[in-house]
C-alpha cells in the first residue's frame, strides 16, 4: 500500500510529543507541535521549526462530524501569545499534553470553608514557606515522601496522612478531626495526592470522556474506538517506562496514519476495552487506576515494540530501572545523589543504543569487553 502522506497537529512538547513528531516525521507525515509554554519539555528536539512555542490551545474538535472515522478532519483553534487566535484545519491531532497538570485534590467535609492555607504539591518549591508551621502532609507517594523530608527540617511540627479517609472534618478554626478522634490545629495542608487527567480543549461529542481519571474508551490506552486513527493520545498509561512506550505509541500511530498498520473494526476495539475493564473491577481495582501499568511495565512495553517491529528493551535498561527503584526506596534521602549502578551504566554505553551517538566510556577497561 502507497504510504499516505498526512498533516498532523501534536498537542504539547513534553517527552510524549517529541517522540511522536519525531515518529510522525519519519513516516513522511506533516507536523505542527503546538505548546504552550516557551520552550520542550525534553531532549528528543529535531526541528525546531515544526514546533509553535507560547501557544495555548483553545478547541480541538471534528470539522465533518459524521463521516466515517478514517476521513474526519479537525478544527484546532489556538492563540499565542500577544496574537490573535488561529484556526487550522488537520488531518490528525495527536494529544500528548501529559497527565500532571492538574492537581487532584480529595473530598472532605470542610475543606471550602477551612480558613487556613490548603495546597497541592504542584505548585510547591521549598520547604522556607513553611518555616515554624504546623503542616498535614497529606499522600504518601513519591512526592509526599520527598516533600516530607524537606519540611521536617522547616516546619515546627509535620504530621504525614497516608489517605484522606483519616480526616473527617476540617474545622474553620484550622482544626484537623481525624477518625480516631484526635485533633491538629495546622497551618497549612499539602495534598500530595496526584493529578487529574484533563483535555479542557477537546470537543468529541462525548465520545471520549473522563470519568473519575479513566479517560475513555481508548483502545490500548492511545485510540478512541469511533474516532481512530485521525484522533489519538500519547502518554496517557502511568508507572510504565515513559520514553521506549511512546517511541512505541508515536511510531504505531505513525503507521496508522499512513496506512502501513490497520486497527481492528470499531466492535472489536470496544469489546477489547471492555474485557479490560472488566478484569480490573474483578481483582478490585478501582476505575481511577485504570491507566496504572503497574510493575513498572516492562511486559506492556515489550508488546508494544514487538507490534511496530522495535527491539524489547534492553536488559541492561531493565535493571538499571529496578536498580533506581530499590535505591529510591532504601535511600529516599540521599538516592539522587548516590547510587551503586556504575557497572550497569558503562554496559549501556557500550550497546548501541549510545554507541550511535558517540558517547565515550568513564572506563577506558571496559571498551573492549563482550
Amino acid at each position: 500500500m502507497t504510504n499516505q502522506s498526512k498533516n498532523v497537529c501534536v498537542i504539547g512538547s513534553g517527552p510524549s510529543g517529541l517522540v511522536a513528531a519525531r515518529e510522525l516525521k519519519r513516516e513522511g507525515h506533516k507536523v505542527v507541535v503546538l505548546e504552550q509554554n516557551h520552550d520542550i519539555g525534553g531532549q528528543w528536539l529535531y526541528d525546531p521549526n515544526m514546533i509553535k512555542f507560547n501557544t495555548k490551545v483553545l478547541y480541538v474538535g471534528p470539522l465533518n462530524y459524521g463521516v466515517p472515522s478514517e476521513d474526519l478532519k479537525w478544527v484546532v483553534r489556538s492563540k499565542e501569545k500577544k496574537r490573535e487566535e488561529v484556526e487550522q484545519v488537520f488531518d490528525a491531532v495527536v494529544v500528548a499534553t501529559g497527565h500532571h497538570s492538574k492537581p487532584r485534590f480529595p473530598c472532605m467535609q470542610g475543606m471550602d470553608t477551612w480558613r487556613r492555607k490548603q495546597m497541592h504539591s504542584h505548585i510547591y518549591r521549598s520547604p522556607e514557606p513553611f518555616r515554624g508551621e504546623i503542616v498535614v502532609v497529606v499522600g504518601n507517594s513519591y512526592s509526599g515522601q520527598e516533600i516530607s523530608m524537606e519540611l521536617v527540617k522547616a516546619a515546627k511540627e509535620l504530621h504525614k496522612i497516608w489517605y484522606t479517609v483519616n480526616i473527617d472534618t476540617l474545622e474553620e478554626d484550622g482544626s484537623a478531626i481525624f477518625m480516631d478522634g484526635s485533633i491538629i490545629i495546622a497551618d497549612t495542608i499539602l495534598y500530595c495526592t496526584g493529578y487529574n487527567y484533563s483535555f479542557p480543549f477537546l470537543d468529541t461529542k462525548g465520545m471520549v470522556v473522563v470519568d473519575d481519571n479513566r479517560v475513555g474508551p481508548l483502545y490500548e490506552h492511545t485510540l478512541p474506538p469511533l474516532l481512530a486513527p485521525p484522533l489519538s493520545f500519547i502518554g496517557i498509561p502511568k508507572k510504565i517506562l515513559g520514553l521506549p512506550f511512546f517511541e512505541s505509541q508515536g511510531k504505531w500511530i505513525a503507521q496508522l496514519l499512513s496506512g502501513k498498520k490497520a486497527l481492528p473494526s470499531c466492535e472489536e476495539m470496544m469489546k477489547s476495552i471492555e474485557e479490560f475493564y472488566h478484569s480490573k473491577e474483578v481483582v478490585g481495582i478501582p476505575k481511577r487506576f485504570t491507566h496504572e501499568i503497574g510493575a513498572i511495565g516492562f511486559e506492556y512495553c515489550d508488546k508494544s515494540a514487538k507490534y511496530v517491529g522495535l527491539p524489547k528493551l534492553q536488559e541492561w535498561r531493565k535493571e538499571l530501572c529496578i536498580l533506581s527503584l530499590v535505591n529510591s526506596c532504601v535511600n529516599l534521602e540521599t538516592y539522587r545523589d548516590s547510587w551503586n549502578d556504575d557497572e550497569k551504566l558503562q554496559e549501556a554505553l557500550q550497546s548501541p543504543y549510545f554507541t550511535q551517538l558517540g558517547v565515550e566510556l568513564e572506563d577506558p577497561s571496559l571498551q573492549n569487553s563482550n
